[in-house]
């Protein structure tokens, strides 16, 4: 893997008892996102995802394949907020106060989360550790799609590893 090169993991399918439109609608997004996601960096989405342990299979393919950056969308976001020493950037990750104790300096500073109205509370959770955080307080369902274009922007200018971002 190149170092400047992401993992980028996706919200797995999981609405119970879905129903064909659902589902449908949810293939759709997901393929056409799929290539425009690609150019990010290795992308798992959900036919990698679906039935996994997320909180173990994230952290597995962090350290196997050792990214300069992990972005990830719901709850794969959450599984990957604990990933220690790892840039991040985080679209709608569950955050409790247990993920906000003891938290490095460089997890704060390498770690980006975004947030939409619907996870205001986790907004306000992670805002009070992580300086770079933003709400998006008229967006309904957030991903990446929506803000393609600046995290491509913020894993663009990762330094090679040692040096900080400026």
């Amino acid at each position: 893997m190149n170092e400047n090169e992401a993992l980028i993991f996706l919200q797995p399918f999981n609405i119970v008892n879905p129903t064909r439109d659902q589902q449908t609608s949810f293939i759709m997004f997901e393929t056409f996102c799929y290539g425009e996601y690609a150019e990010l960096g290795e992308v798992y989405d959900n036919a990698v995802l679906h039935d996994k342990d997320l909180g173990e299979f994230i952290p597995a393919e962090v350290k196997r394949l050792k990214p300069t950056w992990v972005v990830a969308e719901g709850d794969s976001a959450t599984a990957a907020m604990g990933l220690k020493q790892q840039k991040k950037v985080l679209v709608n990750p569950k955050v409790t106060f247990d993920d906000l104790n003891n938290v490095p300096y460089h997890m704060r500073e390498h770690t980006w989360g975004f947030f939409d109205r619907n996870h205001e509370e986790d907004y306000n959770r992670f805002q009070s550790v992580y300086p770079n955080a933003a709400w998006y307080p008229d967006t309904r369902d957030l991903n990446l799609y929506i803000i393609k274009d600046l995290v491509s922007e913020i894993i663009g200018r990762a330094p090679v590893r040692g040096q900080r971002l400026k």
